[in-house]
């Protein structure tokens, strides 16, 4: 995007103006708004059928588990959001800067942000940077609680519960059912979830035999809370198989093996019936 060939020199900044991108936007009406700030993405376009396509994430900075990640995704019918966002485009004057895009080489995310606007007229607003923001913290601050304000009105909510997006591709009893197997530095592993319970074996020796498990935060775990703990807060109020610690979904034939007791390590282990079952 910004022309350069070589190999990108950390610290390096290519700035530059789009062409055909001035300040001077006369239409309010608009068709298409996207603003990806330093910890939140919103959307909202009109679509051929008269319908609003809203679009949101974010949260989950520190912690993605903790309840506050969001993704929303459905069609809307009001489009009064688009007059509360021109509000706030003309207070703060965020036509200013049209055009600019600024990328430095080597920095971080979560510098800079990223305006896009169409218009019926089709006049557009755009301008991004990796460096700084590129509109006010009001203007930030107001985009967010726009699109807050409006998603609630349709039973919405910008935290895990209020989301109507999946937010982790965890494993479910359905998927762990029939036998897995790998190896871990040479030693064979075979897993077998039967309904609720799970059988291992490490080099045919069976180390867990029909063991109650549970799924809590995408990790497979015994189905039972370590000594003193009273109520889960996190999978690791739960305790460890004896040999291998505990699996997660990878993907949809392959899950990963993790062993925590004496040094930390992994392996893979498959499901071959679920590959085969894929490729027909």
């Amino acid at each position: 995007m910004f022309g350069f060939n070589s190999v990108p020199i950390c610290g390096e900044k290519h700035d530059s103006w789009l062409e055909g991108y001035n300040e001077n936007i006369e239409s309010k009406e608009i068709t298409s708004f996207i603003y990806t700030g330093r910890d939140y993405y919103v959307s909202a376009k009109k679509s051929d059928n008269n319908k609003i396509d809203i679009r949101c994430n974010g949260g989950g900075k520190y912690n993605p588990r903790d309840g506050s990640l969001f993704k929303i995704r459905y069609e809307a019918s009001d489009d009064s959001i688009f007059k509360s966002l021109q509000e706030i485009i003309d207070k703060n004057n965020e036509t200013k800067g049209n055009g600019h895009c600024v990328h430095v080489d080597g920095l971080p995310g979560g510098l800079g942000d990223n305006l896009e606007v169409e218009y019926s007229s089709g006049e557009k607003i755009y301008k991004i940077s990796n460096q700084a923001q590129t509109v006010s913290d009001d203007s930030s601050k107001s985009f967010y609680d726009i699109f807050h304000e409006y998603v609630k009105k349709d039973g919405y909510d910008f935290n895990s519960k209020g989301s109507n997006v999946k937010l982790f591709d965890d494993a479910d009893e359905e998927y762990v059912q029939g036998t897995w197997k790998g190896k871990h530095f040479g030693e064979e592993i075979e897993v077998t979830f039967n309904k609720d319970l799970v059988t291992i074996k490490v080099n045919d020796k069976i180390t867990d035999e029909n063991v109650p498990y549970t799924i809590y935060e995408g990790s497979i775990r015994k189905n039972k809370l370590k000594e003193g703990i009273e109520e889960a807060k996190s999978k690791n109020d739960y305790e460890e198989f004896n040999e291998v610690s505990c699996f997660a979904k990878k993907n949809y034939f392959t899950m990963s093996t993790y062993f925590l007791k004496e040094s930390y390590s992994t392996c893979d282990i498959m499901n071959y019936d679920k590959e085969k079952s894929q490729e027909k």
